[in-house]
C-alpha cells in the first residue's frame, strides 16, 4: 500500500471541478473485522465521461449537504477533490465523531484510543461540493472510468 501522503496528492490531483454528482453510497461493515466503503459517482457532462470514485478501508464518514444549494448548481455541482495525511486532521474529525456515537464505554475499552493509533494509516479525503462536503477518512480509493 502506498504511503499516506502519496496517496492524498494522488487524489488531490484528479480535476472534478463543475463534474455532476450523480450519487454516493455507503456500505457499513459487514462484520467485526470488515471495513465500511464509500462509492462517489461523478459525471463529466461535456466529455459523457462517468468516474466511480470508490473509497475502501473506511474508518470515518461525515456528510453535510444542502440539498436546495446543490439542486441550485445543477448540473456542474462539484467544486473540488482534496486529500490530506496530516496526523492533527484525522485524529480531530475522529475525536469530533465520537459526540454522534450514541454508545458509551468505560474508560478502559473505549475504542478511540486504539483509533487514534492507527491514524497515521488513513488519508482524510474531501469531496468538495457546491452546496455540501463529503469527508471519508479511508485507507486507499480506486477510480473506475465508464462511457455514458
Amino acid at each position: 500500500m502506498r504511503p499516506a501522503a502519496e496517496t492524498a496528492a494522488l487524489f488531490a490531483a484528479i480535476d472534478a471541478h463543475d463534474d455532476t454528482v450523480e450519487g454516493f453510497a455507503i456500505h457499513p461493515p459487514t462484520g467485526r473485522r470488515k471495513q465500511a466503503t464509500v462509492e462517489v459517482t461523478l459525471f463529466r457532462h461535456w466529455e459523457n465521461k462517468r468516474r466511480v470514485i470508490r473509497f475502501s478501508n473506511c474508518a470515518n464518514i461525515a456528510v453535510a449537504m444542502d440539498a436546495d444549494v446543490l439542486a441550485n448548481n445543477w448540473p456542474i455541482n462539484t467544486h473540488s477533490l482534496a486529500a490530506t495525511a496530516d496526523l492533527a486532521e484525522i485524529t480531530a474529525l475522529m475525536r469530533r465523531q465520537k459526540r454522534v456515537w450514541h454508545v458509551r464505554y468505560d474508560k478502559s475499552i473505549d475504542p478511540l484510543p486504539a483509533k487514534l493509533i492507527t491514524a497515521k494509516q488513513y488519508v482524510l479525503f474531501r469531496v468538495r461540493l457546491f452546496g455540501g462536503l463529503l469527508e471519508i477518512l479511508a485507507r486507499s480509493f480506486s477510480v473506475k472510468r465508464t462511457r455514458q
